[in-house]
């Protein structure tokens, strides 16, 4: 079938907005590259505004990956934070969801109310503050894995991802003789890899970039993740020499140490994600439209 003129003017303006998005959305990853491999002198001598860099170096990550840096310490402990907190959150997540998609669990309905509640109505962050600090986890290993364990949104995502299963699966199974527990194991959770992969990817992202409640509940240095080792980093180069040289420390680092922290920062999530791209999509889509 030929394609007609208002078909072809249709497709090359989506193309057009499409490219702009791109670059809109790609640009500044790009600048942040750029900068992070060119030395400072090129960096002044061309106003700041660099695409493609004259010379190529790697000044500014030999700086931030030296002996003793803390960002090595902040890596692992963000490591293990995202780890063990991605563990958790999955299992309390998938527990409860599974639980709350079966239709004849008792209060069923009041329960999933007590839950969808916690989205429009929270505590506050003094609350929650006084009971970290009750609980005694303030300056612990453990706290900035607790405090995000759990999301009612992407509860309600999995259940209805959940729900979306043929009941006859699990019906079939308990003919068999199996438990709820191995049907949940061996049965769910092996078809729910795609609601899996992307509830906990969003987690992931959400323990990797999180640094306001390492903000909140930590203060010693050797526990703080990567997160606020960068927006320290940030911070201190934003005031002038001259302030930090009468105090005695360092001055601060120029714009490339700045970018280069971000690359080195957002490289691992930047990696995964193109591994995990198709399940997310179908995650996503399955698990947010019941059918």
């Amino acid at each position: 079938m030929k394609t007609t003129w208002n078909e072809k003017t249709f497709v090359g303006l989506n193309y057009s907005i499409l490219t702009v998005i791109t670059l809109i959305i790609v640009l500044p990853f790009w600048y942040v590259l750029i900068v992070s491999v060119t030395p400072y002198s090129d960096f002044i001598e061309r106003n700041g505004f660099i695409l493609l860099p004259k010379q190529f170096s790697l000044e500014y990550y030999r700086y931030l990956l030296q002996d003793g840096s803390m960002l090595y310490k902040a890596y692992g402990t963000t490591i293990r934070n995202t780890a063990g907190g991605v563990a958790l959150a999955l299992f309390l997540t998938a527990t409860s969801a599974y639980a709350l998609a079966e239709k004849r669990l008792p209060g069923r309905k009041w329960i999933l109310l007590f839950f969808v509640l916690t989205l429009f109505f929270k505590g506050g962050t003094i609350p929650l503050y006084l009971t970290v600090k009750q609980l005694g986890l303030l300056d612990t290993n453990i706290v900035l894995i607790l405090v995000m364990a759990y999301s009612a949104f992407l509860m309600v995502i999995m259940k209805t991802f959940f729900e979306a299963m043929p009941e006859s699966l699990r019906e079939s199974a308990a003919i068999d003789g199996a438990s709820e527990l191995r049907i949940f194991w061996q049965i769910v959770l092996p078809l729910s890899r795609p609601a899996i992969t992307s509830i906990g990817l969003l987690y992931m992202v959400t323990y990797w970039n999180d640094f306001f409640n390492a903000l909140l509940y930590v203060s010693d240095w050797n526990k703080a993740p990567v997160q606020l080792v960068l927006r320290t980093i940030i911070a201190n180069s934003s005031l002038p020499p001259e302030l930090l040289e009468a105090a005695g420390t360092t001055p601060p680092p120029t714009v490339g140490i700045q970018m280069a922290c971000i690359v080195i920062v957002a490289l691992p999530m930047l990696v995964l994600y193109p591994f995990v791209q198709r399940h997310f999509q179908q995650g996503m889509m399955v698990g947010s439209i019941k059918g």
